[in-house]
C-alpha cells in the first residue's frame, strides 16, 4: 500500500471512530472542539439532531453564551431538546430562556446554576409553559440565581410536585431559601430525610466541602487552601495536597491550583504558599 493510500485510509478510519464517538458526547466544549477535525465531521455534528436533543455548557464557555448564541445551539434539536444544562452563563436572560423553553416543549431536565441574569419570575414562568400538555419538568436545579423566595417555591411546587425535583429549599434552620445537601454519614442516612438533626443549608450546619458529610465537635477535620474551608479526614487523605503547605483544594477550588509542569499530580502550590515563596510547582523540592 502506497503512502498516500495509508494516510487515506488512517485518515478515514479515524473518522469513523470519531463518528461513533458523537452520541456521547453533549457538552458544548466537546462537540465545538470535535468540529473543528474536518469540515465532514463538523457538517456530522451540525445535522445530526439527536447530538442536540441533550445541549450542556460548562466554563469556560459559560461567560461567552448569550441569548442569540443559544438559540442557534437549542434549535438544532429542531424542538426534541430534553435536557438544557447551563453553569455560570452569567449572560442568559429570562428572556432567552424562555425562547428556548418555549420552542421545546420536551425538557424535562432544566438546570441553570450560577446564572446570575435570570430572574425567579422568568424561571416559573418556563417551568409553567413546560407543564402544558401534562408534561413533567422532572429537575430544575437554580441555585444560584438570585432573588428566589419562599413563595417562589411555593409558586413552582405547584408544577413539581416530585420531592427531590428542586434543588433549594427553606432551611429549616435559618428560615433563608438555599441548599440543604444529603448528608453522606452513615446514621444520618437511617433516618428520614426530613428528620435528621443536620438537615440544614451550608451556612447552618458545618460540613465536608467535599463530600457535604455534617462535622461534629468531634469530628476530625483538616483545613483547605481554599481559604476557610474544612474537609472530613477521609476525603483529605484522598486528595493531592499543596507541596508547601500540605493542604488541599477541594474539587471545587481545584482550579486555583498554580500551574503544575511534572506528572506528578500531587506536586502543586497553592496560590498563598505560591505567592509567599515565588516558587513554582515544578521545581525541585531542596532539603536543608
Amino acid at each position: 500500500m502506497r503512502t498516500e493510500e495509508k494516510e487515506q485510509w488512517r485518515s478515514e478510519s479515524v473518522h469513523k471512530m470519531l463518528m461513533v464517538l458523537l452520541p456521547y458526547l453533549h457538552s458544548l466544549f466537546e462537540l465545538l472542539s470535535l468540529s473543528r477535525v474536518s469540515p465532514a465531521l463538523r457538517n456530522a455534528i451540525r445535522d445530526q439532531t439527536v447530538l442536540w436533543t441533550k445541549v450542556v455548557v460548562d466554563p469556560p464557555l459559560s461567560s461567552r453564551l448569550t441569548d442569540d448564541i443559544l438559540w442557534d445551539f437549542t434549535s438544532r434539536s429542531a424542538g426534541k431538546l430534553n435536557t438544557l444544562i447551563l453553569r455560570k452563563c452569567s449572560r442568559v436572560t429570562s428572556k432567552g430562556l424562555w425562547r428556548v423553553v418555549d420552542a421545546n416543549p420536551l425538557i424535562k431536565k432544566l438546570i441553570v446554576t450560577g446564572c446570575t441574569e435570570l430572574v425567579p419570575e422568568g424561571i416559573i414562568a418556563c417551568v409553567e409553559s413546560l407543564a402544558k400538555n401534562n408534561h413533567k419538568l422532572e429537575t430544575l436545579h437554580i441555585n444560584g440565581v438570585p432573588g428566589f423566595t419562599k413563595d417562589h417555591l411555593s409558586a413552582l411546587s405547584t408544577y413539581l410536585p416530585q420531592e427531590g425535583a428542586i434543588d433549594l429549599e427553606v432551611c429549616p434552620k435559618c428560615d433563608q431559601v438555599r441548599m440543604i445537601p444529603p448528608c453522606s454519614r452513615e446514621s444520618c442516612k437511617r433516618v428520614g430525610r426530613n428528620e435528621r438533626e443536620c438537615r440544614g443549608c451550608w451556612y447552618c450546619v458545618p460540613r465536608c466541602m467535599q463530600c457535604a458529610v455534617c462535622l461534629g465537635p468531634d469530628t476530625e477535620v483538616e483545613e483547605t487552601a481554599c481559604g476557610g474551608d474544612v474537609l472530613c479526614l477521609d476525603c483529605c487523605q484522598t486528595l493531592p495536597k499543596c507541596r508547601f503547605c500540605n493542604k488541599p483544594y477541594c474539587t471545587g477550588h481545584s482550579s486555583l491550583r498554580q500551574d503544575n509542569t511534572t506528572t506528578d499530580a500531587a506536586m502543586f502550590a497553592c496560590q498563598s504558599s505560591d505567592y509567599r515563596t515565588g516558587a513554582n510547582a515544578s521545581d525541585p523540592i531542596v532539603l536543608d
